[in-house]
């Protein structure tokens, strides 16, 4: 065991907490992950989004299914993600000097991000060149000349870099204002609501000059959904405050009920336009301000209830052996894993290649996240990479 409790606290993935484990909330994190996987599985196969890997056997959004699996996740995944990380950034701060804190997180976020780009991206690269018979040296070329910020899933642990840093910042120039925090059942309602509101309209403006699958460099982010991340974020810091408001009565139902009006509510609004990613993706038209309202109002619903899943049913508050330890591994490798076996389903015998695209979806998303966490287990017997994730 570390001899710095707290610096594992401050990790992208924190572990420790009072010298024992919140397993609740290492088990959604780790589940969140896992998710991730599954939805970059997906892409290539009928999905709607931008991919490393390109199947040449199912054109993007051929699969219905897929790609509201995906738009789906889209709308809260990532979004607690940078809930839980907010939260276990907000107790590190208050437990360590602000010169520590902001050397610990450059060091488990800001080292990962540079060595993923320069790294492991290129090595998801050579392996999509060599499937397509294409040259690898002038692919490599190619993406080091034009090399303008950090790559791939990497941008998220770069954004949640700049969040602590701003974070520990504010906290360092401003006091906590209490204030802020909702005291009240009712307070905390009309906090939410306006909060939704806001993000729906920030996010609608900033889409019509940066629809959705445009990145900005350096941080690789999405202008597109920055609004719901920086709310997350913030919401997160603030978890222990309004945790008792965030809880919902039966929370397996209330998930259900979720799921099932976010994919209903979602093929309802698509028919008028017929799921074309550029109509949602940006712009002064309906169909963008629908998916702005859809996106940040089940960011909540799903969010919340997914959340008190995890805080009280009995399963996921026990340990899951190591899951936990290795997840941010698994988080930086996976790109590499799931890329070998998108090729690996598309390019072996007839039999694979024709199957179904949601077939491949789940053998890739099973083997993928068995593989990574695996891969991240080796990675970790390195000393040098266990003192960092």
């Amino acid at each position: 065991m570390s001899s710095d409790p707290e610096g594992e606290l401050a990790a992208l993935l924190p572990r420790l907490i009072r010298d024992s484990r919140i397993h609740y909330i290492d088990n959604l994190r780790s589940a969140l992950l896992a998710l991730v996987i599954f939805h970059h599985a997906a892409l290539p196969f009928g999905g709607i989004g931008f991919w490393l890997y390109i199947s040449p056997y199912h054109p993007a959004g051929s699969s219905r299914l897929l790609s509201i699996f995906v738009a789906v996740n889209q709308s809260y995944f990532m979004g607690m993600l940078f809930f839980l990380a907010g939260h276990f950034s907000a107790i590190s701060a208050s437990r360590k000097d602000w010169r520590a804190f902001c050397l610990d997180k450059l060091k488990r976020l800001g080292i990962p991000a540079v060595v993923y780009t320069l790294l492991v991206q290129p090595v998801a690269i050579v392996l999509v060149r060599w499937a397509e018979h294409a040259s690898i040296w002038a692919g490599l070329k190619q993406y080091y000349s034009g090399l303008d910020g950090v790559r791939g899933p990497a941008w998220f642990i770069a954004v949640l870099l700049v969040f602590d840093l701003v974070y520990i910042f504010i906290r360092k120039v401003f006091s906590p204002s209490s204030f802020l925090i909702p005291s009240s059942l009712d307070r905390y309602r009309l906090a939410v609501a306006g909060c939704i509101l806001t993000t729906i309209v920030t996010s609608f403006l900033i889409r019509l000059s940066y629809p959705v699958g445009r990145n900005l460099p350096p941080l690789g982010l999405q202008l597109a959904y920055a609004s719901q991340y920086v709310l997350a974020y913030t919401a997160g810091t603030c978890l222990s405050y309004i945790q008792q408001y965030l809880l919902v009565s039966h929370p397996a139902r209330a998930l259900a009920l979720a799921y099932l009006f976010a994919i209903i509510s979602l093929a309802v609004i698509s028919i008028p336009f017929r799921l074309t990613p550029s109509w949602f993706a940006g712009g002064a038209n309906p169909a963008a301000l629908l998916y702005a309202i859809w996106n940040e109002v089940f960011f909540y619903f799903i969010g919340s209830a997914l959340y008190t899943v995890f805080h009280d049913w009995s399963f996921t508050t026990k340990r899951w052996g190591n899951t936990a330890r290795y997840s941010y591994g698994a988080f930086l490798i996976h790109p590499v894993v799931i890329v070998a076996l998108q090729i690996l389903v598309d390019t072996g015998s007839a039999r694979t290649i024709h199957l179904h695209s949601v077939l491949k979806t789940v053998f890739v998303g099973f083997f993928g996240v068995i593989l990574s966490w695996a891969a991240a287990w080796l990675l970790l017997r390195i000393p040098a990479v266990g003192k960092i994730i």
